[in-house]
């Protein structure tokens, strides 16, 4: 099988060691495809189900085997289990303005997958025809996991016992974020203070209903009232006429002749100017 739903289907082999044998492993992968980083997705390919412990080095190594001349710029991959990170600001306080969500990392990846960054355009386009040639091939890359070559169970244990964090580093962890969150819900509620009593340009200060304790509501009714100032500056323009009254013609008429004049003395300036360097080519 070479292709699936427009994924190459691409086999490498797990490098042998003493626990286990020989091993086949399947990656599916394809140009990647982006809106919101066009230049870098045209040159970036797409994988799904990456080998454990895949990094940079050894995503290197894999390209530079199947295409010398394809050169990899970089590697965004996300291979961490389901347990997320628990966002504690969301779950226990209201208080918190939700626009900061979405910053961060730039490339958001679902889990068990990889985007690799060539350098430009046609090393991509060479990786990806190498890599449907290897596809058709017998002869299988053996896949090596830097400074360890134990790619199964026991290497995915001791990785998962490296994350484990003792009791008193828990604690440590704990308190260290709950104080963070304390700082960060009292400069929260100040600044909701601060902009329950502002003053607009016209002198009048906001109301603020007591259901509104965002920062998101808040502003949220800013704009509202900004949008309603915006429709009725529009209808008040539609109601005006520009040439209703005889003067407002004459007005416009003087206007249009004083643009003209203006456009044609500052060519007559241009026309000057390259007559005295010499380069007025009329025809």
């Amino acid at each position: 099988m070479e292709e699936v739903k427009g994924f190459s289907v691409v086999p490498v082999e797990l490098a042998q060691s003493q626990w286990n044998k020989k091993a086949r492993h399947y990656m599916f992968i394809k140009k990647h495809q982006s809106n919101a980083m066009k230049e870098m997705a045209e040159r970036s390919l797409f994988i799904v189900n990456p080998p454990f412990a895949c990094t940079l080095s050894t995503i290197r190594q894999f390209f530079k085997s199947i295409a010398s001349n394809s050169l990899v710029e970089n590697l965004f991959i996300n291979d961490e289990d389901l347990d997320y990170d628990i966002n504690l600001t969301r779950l226990t306080s209201d208080l918190y303005d939700d626009d900061k969500d979405g910053q961060g990392s730039l490339v958001r990846l679902p889990n068990g997958t990889a985007i690799v960054v060539f350098v430009d355009k046609s090393a991509c386009s060479l990786a990806m025809s190498k890599l449907k040639k290897y596809c058709k091939g017998d002869e299988l890359y053996s896949w090596r996991v830097c400074g360890d070559e134990t790619a199964t169970s026991i290497r995915m244990a001791k990785a998962y016992r490296d994350r484990v964090l003792s009791p008193e580093e828990t604690s440590a962890e704990v308190s260290l974020s709950l104080q963070e969150f304390e700082k960060r819900e009292a400069k929260s509620i100040e600044e909701l203070g601060e902009m329950k009593t502002l003053v607009d340009e016209d002198g009048f200060t906001m109301v603020v209903g007591k259901n509104r304790k965002t920062k998101r509501g808040i502003l949220g009714k800013m704009s509202g009232t900004s949008k309603v100032k915006e429709i009725e500056d529009k209808k008040l323009k539609r109601k005006e006429k520009a040439d209703f009254y005889r003067f407002q013609i004459r007005e416009k008429k003087k206007l249009e002749m004083n643009e003209l004049l203006k456009k044609f003395r500052d060519d007559q300036e241009r026309i000057k100017e390259l007559k005295e360097k010499k380069r007025f080519r009329p025809y």
